[in-house]
């Protein structure tokens, strides 16, 4: 297995602005506010924002009088909408994010190679791929095969869901890897990227690419339990065809969902976060 991952430890908030239910993540900044709504509630959407559903229900909206949803663990690029949720939220406003490579500059943001353990990973020293801090967004409560069909049938079990930003510039190929001790999917932010899947460790066995615009998302792949609590992936890969930003949201088990639930069954909702 090759693994890409980012350090289980680096979970520390920065005590960014709180307001009731609504915080700043730790990778917001002036130029890409990014805000949780932990209740959802009533969310006004402004010129252009990307709009995160980490949960596992459709986040409901009626732009036209019409329903129209945001899938659930999916995104969606919106404008001028509200939204009435009582589920969680991630906002990512886009109005004043002119140049993302800038971002790569503010606290937290760090170069692959010199993340825990990656020094020595084949193709990683000098790679122009840079992290933001990775902060924890909320918790859901899911069966396995409910995220991730391919996974075994089991009892609903919490996830905790975390994210972090990933920058890389035009031309990067982001290196093949298929092991991570968690779930992911991404989310484009700004730029041309795309996921691609090999047969095996070989840009030669492509097989699948997965091009990638502002708001998009792919679904979790087919991945198989590893055996060691992680997870096995295809063969995939990163491609920043422009200058790129995307999101990752990655799911970790954290066990068995409390019993009885005092969660809200409806939404997923675990009843801590």
């Amino acid at each position: 297995m090759t693994t890409l991952t980012t350090p289980q430890r680096d979970f520390g908030l920065t005590g960014e602005q709180t307001d009731g239910d609504i915080r700043a993540l730790s990778f917001s900044t002036p130029n890409l506010p990014v805000r949780v709504f932990q209740n959802g509630g009533h969310v006004e959407i402004g010129s252009r924002a990307i709009v995160v559903n980490p949960g596992v229900t459709p986040v409901p909206f009626y732009p036209s009088g019409l329903r129209d949803h945001i899938a659930p663990l999916g995104a969606a690029f919106l404008r001028e909408v509200s939204l009435r949720s009582d589920t969680t939220l991630v906002t990512l406003a886009l109005d004043r994010l002119s140049a993302p490579a800038d971002l790569c500059s503010a606290p937290g943001w760090r170069r692959l190679d010199t993340l825990p353990g990656m020094a020595s990973v084949s193709g990683a020293a000098g790679l122009p791929l840079f992290r933001s801090p990775r902060d924890r967004v909320t918790t859901i409560q899911a069966t396995p095969d409910r995220l991730a069909p391919t996974l075994p049938p089991g009892p609903p079990q919490c996830w905790g869901v975390f994210m972090n930003l990933w920058f890389a510039p035009a031309g990067t190929a982001c290196l093949i890897h298929n092991s991570h001790p968690f779930l992911e999917y991404h989310v484009q932010i700004s730029g041309d990227g795309a996921m691609q899947k090999f047969r095996r460790n070989d840009l030669s066995t492509l097989y699948e690419n997965q091009y990638l615009a502002p708001g998009a998302a792919h679904g979790i792949y087919a991945v198989q339990p590893a055996g060691d609590g992680s997870f096995l992936y295809p063969w995939h890969q990163y491609v920043a065809r422009t200058d790129c930003l995307w999101l990752a949201v990655e799911l970790v088990p954290e066990g068995p969902a409390p019993r009885p639930q005092t969660s809200d069954t409806h939404t997923g909702q675990c009843c801590h976060h």
